[in-house]
């Protein structure tokens, strides 16, 4: 018995049909199967030269590798530097958005000053920034004891927190460990 259409055997992909091509019955198939000859399109293969630099594609008359557009003036301008001036008009999530998003640069440290200087404190501990509540956080003040709010990196959001004040009060940096400083001074 013959085997069924689509198997190993027969049919256009199976063994019956690699012979199709194996004999060079079909000539379109034939080239798509087995490739061209780089050589009948102008190409020296015994060439120690970059097959790149010479080749443009098989559709172009063209070899030049050069780019045939011109960019605007636009894309060849520097952006102005940002100075750590600026940062004072950042809004908080920017601020956080540079310290959480650029660890061990420059900027993580220069918008961490900037942090402590708007009344956010970094607890080392829980690697988040706290600061008390004011009336205008959102928060229930009522009973007159101190209540802080953090900002949740994860959820990019500032929450109430619950933990333990006591506890809190330990791990923040100091200003003197916050403050950047520029060179080699320690000062």
């Amino acid at each position: 018995s013959t085997p069924g259409p689509g198997t190993a055997m027969s049919g256009s992909f199976g063994l019956m049909g690699l012979l199709k091509i194996i004999q060079m019955t079909e000539a379109d198939r034939n080239a798509l199967a087995l490739g061209e000859d780089l050589s009948t399109l102008g190409l020296d293969m015994t060439s120690g030269d970059r097959l790149s630099d010479k080749f443009g594609g098989p559709f172009t008359e063209d070899q030049s590798n050069e780019p045939r557009f011109n960019l605007p003036t636009c894309y060849f301008v520097s952006p102005p530097a940002l100075k750590t001036g600026h940062l004072s008009k950042f809004t908080l999530e920017i601020l956080f958005y540079i310290f959480y998003g650029m660890p061990k640069d420059a900027l993580q440290a220069y918008a961490a000053q900037e942090l402590h200087n708007r009344e956010w404190r970094y607890h080392v501990e829980h690697q988040l920034w706290f600061k008390r509540a004011v009336p205008g956080d959102g928060i229930d003040l009522g009973d007159g004891s101190p209540k802080y709010i953090y900002f949740d990196y994860r959820s990019w959001d500032r929450r109430h927190f619950t933990g333990s004040i006591q506890d809190l009060a330990q791990g923040f940096l100091s200003e003197d460990d916050v403050r950047v400083r520029i060179g080699n001074s320690s000062s």
